[in-house]
């Protein structure tokens, strides 16, 4: 799905959005160490959308619709909450 530099890549795309100290749309409480674990929670969903031949969910190699489905998989936990 993604090679060990795009995923770093990938990991500091989605940092630069939400991050605590983002101007853009911080997430309290975040860490790099939570956006791997949510791109791999995403990666485990990719895969098992495409076992069920459900394509309408797939890997944009790192875009925007992937950084928002990993921020709601973040999400999704409630102990980090947008916003400061």
């Amino acid at each position: 799905m993604i090679g060990y530099n795009k995923l770093y890549n990938f990991v500091d795309y989605v940092w630069d959005f939400y991050n605590p100290n983002s101007e853009l749309y911080p997430i309290k409480g975040i860490t790099k160490q939570t956006i791997f674990r949510a791109i791999f929670t995403y990666r485990d969903r990719i895969l098992t959308a495409q076992s069920n031949n459900q394509s309408h969910y797939t890997w944009g190699e790192g875009d925007s619709l992937d950084r928002e489905r990993v921020r709601d998989i973040i999400l999704e936990n409630p102990q980090f909450t947008l916003g400061n």
